[in-house]
């Protein structure tokens, strides 16, 4: 009776570890994937995305790491929404100001809005007012013939860049950078042209 009891409870432990394992993976696994959150102006979020053509890419001699999120889909319509950011100075993992000038007077961090996820028409432009970009894992980032994977989180209160409307940005992000043959760079996304 006693052997009986001690296996059941050995039983119970292990179903309970083996619970236990699931979650941790599970969690792990959710992390891993980009998960964003818009508000104020528009809501959505990486759940209502309508195109899946995130991307990341790697400048090595000018140290440039570029992301575009997936288009999410805002309201009813076929109107998109993406987020995009450069970080020059490329260092790996920490935190960076997403503030800083980007071309057509924007900053490193925005949003981008357009009236579908095909046509890449862009129809307004979110700049940040405060935000930061924190990398949490970098591997390969910048080595030749090697596939890299970098991932993190982005926090941003953004304004329209001509108009009163306001957006909060949170959320995680994460993408693979393509090995290449030789080692020359891999393109950064380059930063959407002006407004249609």
């Amino acid at each position: 009776m006693h052997h009986l009891m001690h296996t059941r409870r050995m039983c119970l432990r292990a179903i309970g570890m083996a619970v236990l394992l699931a979650a941790v993976a599970g969690t792990a696994s959710a992390a891993s994937q980009t998960r964003l959150a818009i508000s104020g102006a528009f809501h959505t979020t990486s759940a209502r995305l309508v195109a899946r053509d995130e991307s990341c890419g790697f400048r090595t001699k000018a140290r440039i790491l570029g992301y575009m999120s997936n288009a999410m889909r805002i309201g009813p319509g076929p109107a998109v929404a993406r987020m995009e950011f450069t970080i020059p100075h490329y260092r790996g993992r920490g935190r960076y100001d997403a503030r800083m000038p980007a071309p057509y007077s924007r900053t490193t961090v925005q949003v981008v809005t357009g009236r579908d996820g095909a046509t890449g028409v862009a129809t307004g432009f979110y700049i940040a007012m405060s935000a930061s970009v924190t990398v949490v894992q970098s591997k390969n980032v910048g080595r030749p013939w090697h596939g890299g994977s970098v991932s993190g989180t982005v926090h941003a209160q953004l304004r329209l860049q001509r108009g009163p409307k306001r957006l909060r940005l949170d959320g995680n992000w994460r993408c693979r950078i393509d090995p290449t043959r030789t080692p020359v760079d891999r393109q950064a996304p380059a930063a959407s042209g002006k407004a249609a």
